[in-house]
């Protein structure tokens, strides 16, 4: 073998190592809770450097995902925050600052998002100040409340779902009915601002140009590194979620749980094109909150093909206990839920439900 193929065959052996430490970056990032995962972000936002490469040279932009927002909860004061030990004093802040939440409301909802939940880099704050009305100071004063409340609302991932034994639930979004339709209503703005847009070719434009000294390259990359690798986490978090409000659409608009629709993990993972297991990780100890109101878990909302029959075997045989026959059972489970099921298997499953045989139950109400 030459110099060069050993050459070429280091390199591919580089290459591969390179990306399986990426997979496995990747992999624990997925398993981090989201108190702690929000807390990453937010050291990396409010770092200087952050603010260097995404203000002055706008090296960085937030791309917002499809059918997402903040949650309406961001802006209410929840009363368990309030009255827990543990957190910040919610109340007094937001009485210490009450003439600047009155600033706020002023400008409305949309404002306050546009130039303060999710503002443009290149937009200076003088700019933002004659757009809404505002004293330079003021809009100083915003965008140091925002990044406040913004670190209260990481308490908002405390679960009120019972704890199962190993696993410990954060909340991670609310799936609220908006105007046209169901959205993503994310708790943490960290998450709303959605995934970075980062500008390599002007990156390198600076370099060449002498913008950025070799170190300060060097930092740039080292920290864009790291948020491709907390975009991969926010992406596949948020398409698991979008995948999850498409396919479970009509019972999160109709709580009926009928409605709830057989949805495996790994159809999901083939989906959205990552390893199953990277959708085991992210769903596991996560919840979202209902439309309802009604905190679950993200697993619930996959449904195994078995229960979901077995459940809808249940709703036939109670609603319809004179059913002759199993294949009379099987006929209604097709005309009345769309679902083909063998009359062995609706045998099977009347059995793990204890319900005995069409003979015996007429015999029970002839007695």
């Amino acid at each position: 073998m030459g110099a060069r193929d050993v050459q070429l065959e280091q390199s591919l052996q580089a290459r591969q190592e390179f990306s399986l430490i990426a997979r496995l970056e990747q992999a624990q990032l997925l398993e981090i809770p989201e108190e702690e995962f929000n807390r990453l972000v937010r050291e990396l936002e409010t770092s200087s450097l952050f603010k260097e490469l995404r203000r002055e040279h706008r090296l960085i932009r937030f791309q917002r995902y499809a059918g997402t927002d903040i949650s309406a909860g961001f802006f209410q004061l929840k009363d368990e925050l309030a009255a827990d030990p543990g957190s910040p004093d919610v109340e007094s802040l937001l009485v210490d600052k009450e003439d600047l939440v009155g600033r706020i409301q002023a400008i409305g909802l949309e404002n306050f998002k546009r130039y303060f939940l999710y503002p443009e880099p290149d937009m200076p704050d003088e700019d933002i100040a004659r757009e809404c009305g505002l004293d330079l100071s003021e809009v100083q004063k915003i965008n140091g409340l925002v990044d406040e409340v913004s670190i209260i609302a990481e308490f908002h991932t405390a679960s009120a779902h019972s704890v199962e034994p190993g696993i410990r639930y954060s909340k991670v979004a609310s799936i609220e009915q908006g105007p046209e339709g169901l959205v993503i209503g994310y708790l943490s703005p960290w998450y709303a601002r959605g995934r970075y847009s980062i500008d390599y070719g002007r990156l390198e434009q600076l370099a060449a140009d002498g913008a950025l000294s070799n170190e300060e390259l060097g930092k740039a990359r080292r920290l864009f590194r790291k948020l491709e690798l907390i975009n991969a986490r926010k992406d596949t978090v948020t398409r698991i979620l979008q995948s999850v409000v498409a396919k479970q659409r009509l019972f999160l608009e109709s709580r009926d749980p009928r409605s709830l629709l057989p949805f495996s993990q790994k159809d999901l993972a083939a989906g959205i094109e990552v390893a199953p297991s990277s959708v085991s990780r992210a769903i596991r100890g996560r919840s979202v909150e209902t439309p309802w109101g009604e905190e679950k878990p993200l697993k619930d909302f996959f449904p195994r093909p078995r229960r979901f029959k077995r459940d809808l075997l249940r709703q036939v045989v109670e609603s319809e206990p004179e059913l002759p026959s199993d294949e009379a059972i099987r006929s209604r489970l097709r005309d009345r839920f769309g679902v083909s099921i063998s009359r062995r298997s609706v045998a099977d499953l009347r059995a793990e439900l204890r319900v005995a045989p069409a003979r015996k139950r007429r015999g029970s109400q002839a007695k």
